[in-house]
């Protein structure tokens, strides 16, 4: 009689194989490479993920749902000091040394999709629940839903780019300081 599978393996080898690739590549990722470096079997990725692509559309799901916390927050009623402290904890977690890993798998994540012409990927859509999070704020402070859709795709953009700044520079403090002003000139909007 074969053994009942455990639910939780799956997640937890998920977790696993996230932690592991912060230090590499999805594009030089396999089976066997995974299997050597997690100590098992090839067969626990083919029972559990199926095939590499489906192992890879996890894992990228696994890298984005990190926000989901943050996107979970109902930001309509915050007044701008706890919106504004909420996106300094949101850019505290992406430039921690687990948020540059995962931005930078994420970002690889999001150029594969754009070469495979998957304008679903969940990589590629990342920016837009930032934005979708983000808007709102401003439109229930009377700001035009026009002018907050563009707001946000802007400060969305700015803080993408200076959390790439940070990735391929290191130099955290100085990406820091763009995306403060950034939030800053954001949180602006909604007082004038």
């Amino acid at each position: 009689m074969p053994r009942k599978p455990d639910p939780s393996r799956k997640p937890e080898l998920l977790g696993q194989i996230v932690e592991h690739l912060r230090g590499r590549s999805l594009a030089t990722m396999s089976f066997r490479t995974l299997a050597d470096a997690l100590g098992v079997s090839t067969y626990v990725f083919v029972y559990h993920f199926g095939n590499r692509a489906e192992l890879v559309a996890e894992i990228v799901r696994a890298v984005v749902a990190r926000d989901d916390d943050l996107l979970a927050v109902d930001v309509e009623p915050l007044d701008p000091a706890a919106f504004e402290a909420h996106l300094a904890t949101a850019w505290a977690t992406a430039v921690s040394d687990r948020g540059r890993d995962l931005r930078r798998l994420e970002t690889e994540a999001a150029l594969l999709e754009v070469v495979a012409g998957d304008e679903q990927g969940a990589a590629r859509r990342a920016p837009e629940r930032w934005r979708a999070h983000l808007a709102p704020w401003l439109t229930g402070r009377g700001v035009p839903p026009a002018n907050a859709e563009r707001a946000a795709r802007e400060l969305v953009a700015v803080s993408w780019a200076a959390q790439l700044d940070a990735v391929l520079s290191g130099d955290v403090h100085q990406a820091s300081e763009l995306a403060a002003s950034a939030r800053a000139r954001f949180v602006a909007l909604a007082q004038r």
